[in-house]
């Protein structure tokens, strides 16, 4: 399967995105948008899988290996580590979620994005203003957590639509992504509808809020809009072989976007002091920093911003271009790979 460069592209500034999110100082651009893009540019993945399987059922019993490979992998990084939420969980609960509707008409499928753009945040906000006295804690947050399930499931229905209308309409993509996160803005603006997660809202503000990981109606379509623009932007830049030639390194970075995000996460807990630990990183006698105790303070982004951002970054993309260099898949790209391709192909040897 030949790889699509801008998509690689695109998976290199939403991984670039969150180092700066979990490193750097908050900004306006870095604080949600990068984890949309890239749960945005899952869903493309899905549509590649589904269309390059055998059949449907094929399909949607790799994408279901995935996806619990996904949610492990998301869970196991939340259990060692306490100062990033990682996002690999609610892309696997979302690509769970939209197993069944693979083969969906394109109209039953706009149908229900149109759902979940209005209904989600409809439930967000019973949740948050009424308090809706949910069975299990659990589920409640993942209703109305820092990934709220209903715009992750969103996002990645979005990514589905690109890939089958839009992969090859960037110009037209591109516009109604700018015109729908300028149209948002604007908005946002003009009824100056900034609000912190944890302001007082009524019903309506927590339905329309465009806090990022609100998962609130304008957060979403905000979110959604600059997501497919970034997307179109990456692959009309990539029409252009020079700029393909040049950004190989940067390509390389994102094919093996999994490996690097993992990866990134350990590194920079490790350094903050979070790493297997609820507030107090273990000592391994080679952390950056002294294990904590309730009179140590851990280092805040500026103790970390930018050196740790640079020598991670550069890291990355030296290993990631020697080693695509010599190998088709990131390290953890090749082995889910390979547990995909076993759980696949052996029970149907044995059919």
């Amino acid at each position: 399967m030949t790889r699509i460069h801008g998509l690689d592209l695109a998976r290199t500034v939403a991984i670039i995105g969150m180092m700066v999110a979990h490193i750097g100082p908050e900004s306006f651009i870095t604080e949600g948008y990068p984890s949309v893009l890239f749960a945005v540019l899952a869903g493309v993945s899905m549509g590649i899988i589904t269309v390059n399987s055998a059949s449907v059922r094929d399909a949607r019993f790799r994408l279901l290996v995935r996806a619990v490979l996904l949610l492990g992998i998301g869970l196991l990084l939340a259990a060692v580590q306490s100062g990033i939420l990682v996002v690999l969980t609610a892309i696997g609960a979302a690509y769970l979620l939209l197993l069944p509707v693979l083969r969906w008409r394109t109209r039953s499928l706009f149908i229900l994005l149109a759902g979940l753009v209005i209904l989600g945040p409809l439930l967000i906000a019973a949740q948050t203003v009424l308090w809706l006295p949910w069975a299990n804690a659990a589920f409640a947050d993942l209703l109305s957590g820092a990934y709220p399930l209903t715009a992750w499931t969103t996002y990645v229905l979005v990514g589905l639509l690109i890939h089958r209308l839009a992969l090859h309409r960037q110009v037209w993509l591109l516009g109604i992504g700018l015109g729908l996160f300028a149209l948002t803005q604007f908005i946002v603006e003009a009824a100056d509808f900034r609000v912190s997660i944890y302001d007082e809202l009524n019903f309506f503000g927590a339905w329309a809020q465009p806090t990022p990981h609100s998962g609130g109606l304008l957060d979403v379509l905000t979110s959604a809009g600059l997501s497919a623009a970034v997307i179109a932007a990456c692959l009309l830049a990539c029409r252009v072989g020079a700029v393909v030639w040049a950004t190989y390194p940067v390509r390389a970075f994102g094919a093996m976007s999994l490996t690097v995000y993992v990866v990134h996460v350990l590194i920079t807990t490790i350094a903050n002091g979070t790493f297997l630990s609820l507030g107090g990183a273990a000592d391994f006698g080679w952390t950056m920093y002294e294990p904590h105790t309730p009179e140590t303070v851990l280092p805040g982004p500026d103790a970390l911003w930018p050196s740790l951002f640079l020598w991670q970054l550069a890291g990355f993309l030296l290993f990631a271009a020697l080693w695509k260099w010599r190998f088709r898949r990131g390290p953890l790209e090749g082995a889910v790979h390979r547990v995909v391709e076993r759980t696949v192909v052996e029970p149907a040897a044995r059919g």
